[in-house]
């Protein structure tokens, strides 16, 4: 989820720019897309679009509407292109509205940018200083245990009526981790391999039935949850999307247990490996044993971001705003981001520790995006297959972009870059106020085999 309702900063068109064919013709090209995308999902505007036209104000277009689009902007230059310094001009701050003009504009002067070797229009290699952004945005004082324990109270008990365990004939992998941590990205490396499939976030076990399911996560904000299982058992099944969301309702009504759907794609399954990556499972200690009673040959990986840099992330993306338990928390505010990464980790941790080490593979994210090559090399290696050079690259694989972003569930910021941004594991030192850190926090980061402590 990326946020565009930041601070306004200043842009406009080049003059010369404007006039020239070169941007006439892009203007037109972006205008036919934001087009198309608006009458495929019924948005609706009086006046005719222009340059000076503007993707909020004027259109309404939310965050996950601006990432389809760019998305679908892909096809008008040759090279795969960076959106990120168009909605993140400087590090830390997202943009508050963008005209189409300036998306023409920056779609012409990234094209011309982008050559064989080159890193220019690279994500984090421009226009993103870390000192134009307040560093009082992210100041916050330690959370004590007793705040952390108040904030804990919070998360409701789930219960699970079905506690058989799960035979399937391919692998299962879960990914543990806090949210912010890139898991989006690793989701997607892995997907490169063809022994794996590696789709977006399921949202299954939390629950007990698919109308439990339903019933929690129809709301506007998170409904775009409950597509993971359509698209994943239409792929899997070689069937419609519109018959695989028909079969869910089927589901839904006749109150099935979640856990049938691994059994449910299991005929159909070709591949060795499926991965589910759902980073809220870490929110719910019971929902960690659920899976670890039910599933007693499944394999996991646990991936840890510094809490430093999930906090800046949470922050940025506001995404505690949409988290429920949080939104409930009355006491200091500030402090959620950290809590929320102590408490995927305490969970984590509290539960792996009964789980035999071959089954768990460490990966830091920090490793994983400045060394990607190896880490890859190390996570299939556990998984007893080969290394595929693309795994380490998944924007290289063009294929493999072109989801429906609007329906995506998992951290669309993944789909604004054109490379892994290596720079982005310690942009967080450039902020005094992430530097500190609670005693709860340091104590778990202590438990992580391989993972160095700093502040």
């Amino acid at each position: 989820m990326i946020r565009l309702d930041r601070k306004p900063v200043a842009r406009s068109v080049d003059s010369m720019l404007s006039s020239s064919s070169v941007f006439q013709t892009m203007l037109q090209e972006v205008i036919k897309v934001i087009g198309d995308y608006s009458e495929n999902n019924d948005i609706f505007y009086d006046d005719p679009l222009s340059a000076d036209t503007q993707l909020i104000a004027d259109l309404g277009l939310t965050s996950v509407d601006f990432v389809s689009i760019f998305q679908k902007c892909q096809s008008l230059s040759p090279d795969r292109l960076s959106f990120i310094e168009l909605v993140m001009p400087v590090e830390g701050q997202y943009v508050s509205d963008l005209s189409i003009g300036e998306l023409s504009e920056y779609i012409i002067k990234q094209s011309a940018s982008i050559g064989p070797t080159s890193t220019k229009g690279s994500a984090g290699s421009q226009g993103q200083q870390p000192k134009d952004v307040e560093d009082s945005k992210y100041k916050r004082s330690p959370f004590s245990s007793i705040q952390f324990e108040q904030f804990k109270s919070l998360i409701q008990t789930p219960t699970f009526s079905a506690d058989n365990t799960i035979d399937t004939r391919y692998k299962l992998v879960f990914i543990l981790s806090s949210p912010r941590s890139g898991s989006t990205l690793l989701q997607r490396m892995l997907d490169q391999h063809p022994e794996i499939e590696s789709p977006e976030e399921l949202h299954l076990l939390h629950y007990d039935t698919y109308a439990q399911r339903q019933t929690a996560l129809s709301h506007a904000e998170t409904k775009h949850l409950l597509g993971g299982t359509v698209r994943l058992r239409a792929k899997v099944n070689g069937i419609s999307l519109e018959d695989s969301a028909r079969l869910e309702g089927e589901l839904v009504e006749s109150e099935t247990p979640v856990i049938s759907f691994f059994k449910e794609i299991e005929d159909s399954f070709s591949k060795e490996y499926l991965v589910d990556k759902t980073p809220s499972y870490a929110y719910s200690r019971h929902t960690l044993e659920r899976i670890t009673a039910q599933f007693p040959d499944a394999k996991f990986i646990y991936l840890v971001r510094h809490p430093s840099a999930v906090v800046k992330s949470l922050v940025d993306s506001q995404l505690q705003e949409i988290i429920p338990f949080a939104r409930r928390y009355t006491g200091d505010t500030s402090a959620i981001p950290e809590m929320i990464w102590a408490l995927c980790h305490e969970n984590i941790q509290s539960v792996l520790k009964d789980i035999d080490n071959s089954r768990i593979h460490y990966l830091n994210y920090e490793d994983l995006v400045t060394s990607p090559d190896k880490s890859m090399d190390e996570l299939l290696s556990f998984l007893g297959l080969p290394f595929y050079a693309s795994c380490a690259n998944p924007y290289s694989a063009e294929q493999s972009m072109q989801i429906e972003t609007n329906e995506f569930a998992g951290d669309l910021k993944f789909f604004l870059e054109n490379r892994i941004v290596d720079n982005r594991a310690d942009i967080w030192r450039s902020f005094p106020a992430l530097h500190s850190l609670s005693e709860i926090s340091v104590g778990l980061m202590g438990n992580i085999p391989g993972y160095e402590v700093q502040q």
